[in-house]
């Protein structure tokens, strides 16, 4: 059995990055099956496969999700506005409105979790973690369906919005996604218009503990502070 080696999959991981926007140009439907078909391959717990995908690809629909995620932007900014004035994002003075940056996109895959299928795992197992069981799974499919879309010279981005309750309600409500599902993520899909810079990635010696946990490694909470503004969110340039 062939199976890619690992320079070509280190590659592709550092190549993968969420992009915040696309060309208004149509991806072909077999495309966006090869996405699936990856998600479809993805571990699972108790080989459970707790996901359903529904794609929007119609650009009225499109344009009424951009709308609904621009306007929960807003309470998102206010809450923010209340974090330490070095430490907030989404705080700028620009209007969120037209602002959802996969308007643009092809369609917008939304993976939904179906936490039933926590029937494939012994009794204690659900009691214990079964929550975390499904949330550990459907990542799985989504991290396969980013990196499955990196390969086809696709942009996708990660929108976790629409998980919110409201947006998620509102979300169901519009697309007829029965109540019990959960929109677990959302992945916009399309040509894009950029490639973002390379990202800043810690340091395998600083994360890495052979043994036993290296007490010099740990990290106070002003630390990590510092090393987001310093490394992670330098500049804090997000505010839209």
């Amino acid at each position: 059995m062939g199976v890619a080696d690992y320079d070509a999959y280190y590659a592709l991981l550092k190549f993968r990055r969420s992009v915040r926007g696309f060309r208004n140009k149509p991806v072909p439907r077999q495309l966006i099956e090869k996405i699936l078909e990856a998600a479809r391959w993805a571990p699972s717990a108790g080989n459970s496969q707790p996901w359903e995908f529904l794609i929007v690809e119609n650009r009225k629909t499109i344009q009424e999700l951009a709308s609904l995620y621009e306007y929960q932007m807003k309470e998102k900014k206010w809450l923010e506005s209340t974090r330490e004035k070095e430490m907030r994002l989404y705080v700028g003075k620009r209007p969120v409105e037209g602002k959802a940056p996969f308007r643009d996109a092809h369609c917008m895959i939304f993976v939904l979790a179906d936490e039933r299928w926590g029937n494939a795992f012994p009794a204690r197992t659900w009691l214990d973690k079964g929550p975390q069981h499904i949330i550990s799974s459907m990542a799985n499919a989504v991290f396969a369906m980013h990196c499955a879309a990196a390969t086809l010279g696709l942009a996708t981005q990660w929108v976790s919005d629409f998980g919110s309750p409201w947006l998620a309600g509102m979300t169901k409500h519009l697309l007829g996604i029965p109540r019990l599902y959960k929109i677990y993520d959302t992945m916009p899909v399309g040509y894009p218009k950029y490639y973002p810079k390379a990202r800043h990635v810690k340091n395998l010696a600083d994360i890495v503990h052979y043994e036993t946990y290296d007490p010099q490694k740990r990290r106070t909470e002003e630390d990590i502070c510092n090393y987001i503004a310093q490394y992670i969110r330098p500049g804090l340039t997000f505010s839209i």
